[in-house]
């Protein structure tokens, strides 16, 4: 069980403070392919397309804190590098078709690495995920051309009704139950074999804190996080929200536990918290 935050408010700086539990030990890695991508699913001009790999949760990894992403396959002939598209990440409470899942983080970004079959790291601030994972992409395409975008692995062992498509001529990630008939389904249901290659990582909670406290560096403009802990490594994060729905990871992986935000005197409210 995850304990809450406490926080604190320093209204001179307008900077709240979360003492947040700290994320160490077990871990889990969520994958469905063999590394290799045989197959580009395609998108046609000026529609949107959305696919995506669904996880049974394992425990060892219930807090997902990094997505993947791999684009096209090695000798695809579209050029994808740089095209916008979006990372999204799902809670299925009740398995089966994600029609009904929850959207809980989304990122836009542009399409790199296309057509190496190398998996891209989306980095997120860990969020609890219960009974199905999604991890998705959604692509607009707004060339003139089609664009094989969509990672797919044809090759055995595949695992059936874990891979979904959507096509639409316009898409909502926030609601995917808004397809029209015939448009989004399994792979399998279209006729195809294989899974896509998208993946994720999660990790646990630990039941211990991480004390955060801080001060204000006026020669820096900085608000200085300070904090004890018995990591070896930590993440530094900062929101306009105290439900971290709009978290920012400052830093990954920071040895050291003095941290400078340069934000002092911005006139925001932040809060942080430490992992």
């Amino acid at each position: 069980m995850r304990p809450s935050p406490r926080l604190a408010r320093v209204t001179f700086l307008s900077v709240l403070v979360a003492a947040s539990p700290a994320l160490v030990f077990a871990a889990a890695d969520y994958s469905l392919t063999d590394g290799a991508a045989e197959l580009s699913v395609s998108v046609s001009p000026a529609e949107s397309m959305i696919w995506m790999n669904t996880f049974p949760v394992d425990p060892a990894g219930n807090y997902i804190d990094v997505l993947k992403v791999a684009y096209g396959r090695v000798g695809g002939g579209s050029a994808l590098n740089n095209l916008p598209l979006q990372i999204l990440l799902y809670e299925d409470a009740d398995g089966g078709s994600p029609e009904n899942a929850v959207l809980k983080w989304s990122l836009s970004t542009v399409v790199a690495n296309a057509n190496t079959n190398v998996l891209n790291a989306y980095r997120l601030p860990a969020m609890l995920v219960q009974g199905n994972l999604v991890v998705a992409a959604l692509y607009t395409n707004s060339t003139f051309v089609n664009k094989g975008i969509g990672a797919l692995d044809t090759t055995a062992p595949s695992l059936a009704n874990r891979s979904y498509v959507g096509f639409a001529s316009s898409l909502d990630p926030a609601d995917l139950s808004m397809f029209p008939p015939g448009q989004f389904g399994t792979m399998e249901s279209f006729g195809t074999t294989g899974n896509f290659r998208i993946e994720a990582h999660g990790r646990v909670v630990d039941e211990g804190t991480v004390t955060l406290g801080m001060a204000s560096a006026p020669s820096l403009q900085s608000v200085e996080l300070s904090w004890t802990g018995a990591q070896a490594t930590y993440d530094v994060e900062r929101a306009s929200r105290p439900d971290f729905a709009d978290g920012q990871v400052l830093s990954t992986g920071f040895s050291g536990t003095v941290f400078d935000d340069p934000v002092l005197g911005d006139g925001h409210t932040w809060y942080y918290r430490i992992r």
